[in-house]
């Protein structure tokens, strides 16, 4: 039986899983999205072909599978105004950072199956990396299924620990800011030596994305890989002792480390709303 499927929220992310299941092949039919705008309830059924409601609360009652994609400052009370409807057969999944398990359990007050997930925005491009948490109530079939939904928009890899959804952040959520960071600053200098923007994107882009897929690809160590184009005394070493010489392990690993606090802040302080 296809599960049918409600998104709360219908933003860049909602649009970006739902966009990736009717992809693969998902009934259209059997997905919900809710927004408060007339305008914007009309786009997704013309340009998707999915159903759109005004009240979450109907979206809800209606669904097997909810999908919490709410801003997370504003989910105690999107789940707490419709947390009359849950059902206790139904599944919650939650894309909002930052907001814990033991929160959502208590705002949705019933014993139901509950997954926290941590994506990123290459889901867009089919191409995502989602971290994934569940509660004691989600059964083996539900984790199944969650993890087929992210397929659909890349690859997915579930956790054991809460705590270390906040490391997932800070290594994959947040980390194509840092990617773009990095060829920001590698455009910049090839612009600085006279290369046009146009062509210093793609030649800095294309090896970023090249390198990924030989990590991802081929069965070597990174740091083997990196070996392979270090010639000694050559032009690749050069780059490669500058970057020793600015330590790029602390700079790097400063960087994942305030990503990884702000997440537990952020935890922290959404905990705190449900007392």
């Amino acid at each position: 039986m296809t599960l049918s499927i409600a998104f709360i929220g219908v933003g860049n992310m909602a649009r970006s899983i739902f966009s990736g299941l009717l992809a693969s092949g998902y009934p259209a039919e059997k997905i919900m999205g809710t927004s408060r705008t007339p305008e914007k309830r009309e786009y997704y059924q013309q340009q998707y072909g999915i159903s759109m409601l005004a009240e979450n609360e109907q979206a809800v009652s209606q669904a097997d599978v909810v999908v919490l994609c709410v801003k997370p400052a504003q989910m105690q009370a999107v789940v707490e105004e419709f947390a009359d409807y849950v059902r206790d057969d139904q599944l919650f999944l939650s894309v909002a950072a930052g907001v814990e398990l033991d929160a959502l359990e208590h705002w949705l007050a019933k014993p139901v199956a509950v997954v926290r997930s941590m994506p990123n925005t290459p889901s867009q491009l089919g191409v995502g990396m989602t971290g994934l948490i569940a509660n004691k109530h989600t059964n083996a079939s539900q984790k199944e299924w969650v993890t087929e939904l992210f397929a659909s928009v890349g690859s997915s890899v579930w956790v054991d620990d809460e705590v270390h959804m906040h490391t997932v952040t800070g290594l994959s959520g947040s980390a194509p800011a840092y990617f773009f960071r990095f060829l920001e600053a590698m455009i910049k200098s090839a612009k600085e030596q006279g290369l046009d923007e146009e062509t210093s994107r793609k030649l800095a882009s294309q090896a970023m994305l090249g390198a990924a897929r030989m990590v991802i690809e081929l069965d070597e160590p990174i740091d083997q890989l990196r070996k392979n184009i270090t010639s000694p005394k050559g032009t690749t070493e050069q780059a490669l002792l500058s970057f020793e010489a600015a330590n790029i392990d602390k700079v790097v690993g400063d960087a994942v480390f305030a990503c990884v606090e702000r997440s537990k802040e952020l935890a922290k302080a959404f905990s705190a709303q449900k007392d």
